[in-house]
């Protein structure tokens, strides 16, 4: 799948792939415990080498859209590095996580350290 930019130039398109949830759980990502009550996961991606994925979601009360973008942390372990709440839509959401991920793919970072 193509992925928009993310309004930084990068020196070739990233390829960002659509995952299903059984795929995604693969990676044994960090969930908070509420998670699953507050919001309703709806689509999963990864980059090519597997080293950022990410969850589109809907806001379960409000409404409204989500996303998650994760990276292994200092441990291996996938955790959240960048979220963001409150779009009108799914396909807001959806441009700007695809955008982030083709970004920090580009910059070639594969570790993320959590402060704790």
């Amino acid at each position: 799948m193509p992925v928009p930019g993310h309004g930084r130039e990068t020196p070739r398109q990233m390829a960002i792939k659509r995952m299903t949830r059984v795929e995604f759980d693969r990676f044994e990502p960090q969930r908070a415990a509420e998670a699953e009550e507050v919001f309703e996961e709806v689509e999963w991606f990864r980059d090519e080498g597997r080293t950022v994925i990410a969850v589109l979601a809907r806001h379960r009360a409000d409404d409204d859209w989500a996303y998650a973008v994760l990276g292994r942390d200092e441990h291996g372990t996938f955790r959240a590095f960048e979220n963001e709440v409150g779009f009108p839509g799914p396909d807001e959401a959806r441009t700007e996580l695809l955008g982030l991920m083709e970004h920090v793919v580009a910059a070639g970072i594969s570790v993320f350290p959590q402060a704790d």
